[in-house]
């Protein structure tokens, strides 16, 4: 007997960054597998990858591990990601909008449903499309360290837990159970996608026409392409003259960029521009 699936739309990637313990990243599958999450993304585990430690603490989240895909940077394993939500319990120098669990999870299905196509009917909650152009992915770092400035500022949105100021900091596991349960507490609340569809579908109905020629958004990585070509330009023309604050400026740059959200057109037009100026002596 066939079982419909668990939720109704594609949920987050989850992309755990510099992970140490194989321990964790089974655990984290396992939560993965409660919540109906599927797609395990790893950037450089510490022992390797596959590893012996992982699959008991996964039980029968096997078959996420399995599938379990690794990637030497964060640019390459968010190839087709479009909004990265990072998580962390450490205040950050860069401006970045803070939201809690619970907000990201609202903002991802709304952001999927907007970019669902309408079929006419309105009594029918439709599948995720294929050629859907928002896909999103939750950013975990390692147990030590957490997350690096340097990751921080490709994420759209940091995600922060209201837990108690005293001991807020969470196994790797634990705050990965947290995303994806709110997830679906938004995603498989039957209450939650009739309020969503009531509010988003009719929108789209009246946008479908107009809405039809744009251009999908850029992903992480093609966003990471762009940022080495300008900064390698603006290393060229000299302008990081102080080397000492050159990281601080170039992080502000990329997050300047990362706000303005750009389509792959938009970044085909920045790309053309730098392409000018570098012809330029």
């Amino acid at each position: 007997m066939n079982k419909s699936p668990f939720l109704s739309l594609v949920p987050p990637v989850i992309i755990l960054s510099n992970p140490q313990l194989g321990e964790n990243i089974g655990a984290s599958a396992r939560a993965m597998k409660n919540c109906g999450f599927t797609d395990l993304r790893l950037i450089n585990p510490r022992d390797g990858w596959p590893n012996s430690d992982a699959e008991p603490m996964a039980t029968h989240a096997a078959d996420i591990l399995k599938t379990t895909t690794v990637y030497k940077d964060l640019a390459s394993s968010c190839f087709d990601i479009t909004h990265l939500f990072a998580t962390t319990a450490r205040p950050r120098e860069l401006k970045k909008t803070v939201i809690n669990p619970r907000m990201a999870a609202q903002k991802c299905v709304d952001y999927t449903l907007r970019d669902l196509p309408f079929d006419g009917n309105m009594q029918k909650y439709p599948p995720q499309a294929n050629g859907n152009t928002f896909k999103a992915a939750y950013l975990f770092g390692s147990e030590r360290m957490g997350l690096t400035n340097d990751e921080i500022v490709f994420a759209d949105f940091i995600v922060e837990a209201n837990l108690n100021p005293d001991s807020n900091s969470l196994n790797l596991a634990q705050a990965v159970m947290i995303m994806c349960w709110e997830f679906v507490m938004i995603a498989a609340s039957p209450e939650a996608i009739n309020e969503t569809q009531e509010e988003v579908f009719p929108q789209a109905m009246l946008e479908k026409v107009k809405q039809k020629n744009l251009k999908s958004a850029a992903t992480i990585e093609e966003q990471k392409y762009f940022f080495d070509r300008f900064e390698m330009l603006l290393e060229n023309k000299g302008f990081f003259s102080a080397q000492e604050k050159a990281p601080t400026v170039k992080r502000n740059l990329k997050n300047f960029f990362i706000k303005a959200c750009f389509t792959k057109q938009e970044l085909l037009t920045w790309h053309g521009i730098l392409t000018l100026f570098s012809k330029q002596k």
